[in-house]
């Protein structure tokens, strides 16, 4: 009545398959355009660039922000 049993182990397919990066495109090229402009109306804000068709608020901080948040997410994945 004795029975040999042999239990094989399965692999780990994390240690033969490393994982890629996911990097999102569009989130990089959405972020950037969004840098982008945050940077402009903040240089014609602070009076680097002579235009005048942009007021002065808060916004082109939350611009950039707004771009840096969806760069990290893209390049997160």
């Amino acid at each position: 009545m004795k029975e040999n049993i042999e239990v094989n182990k399965p692999e780990d397919i994390r240690r033969n398959n490393p994982k890629k990066r996911n990097i999102n495109i569009w989130g990089i090229y959405i972020s950037l355009i969004f840098i982008i402009l945050g940077a402009v109306w903040y240089g014609v804000n602070v009076g680097l660039i002579p235009l005048t068709f942009i007021q002065q608020q808060a916004g082109p901080i939350i611009i950039i922000l707004i771009g840096l948040l969806i760069l990290l997410k893209s390049l997160k994945r």
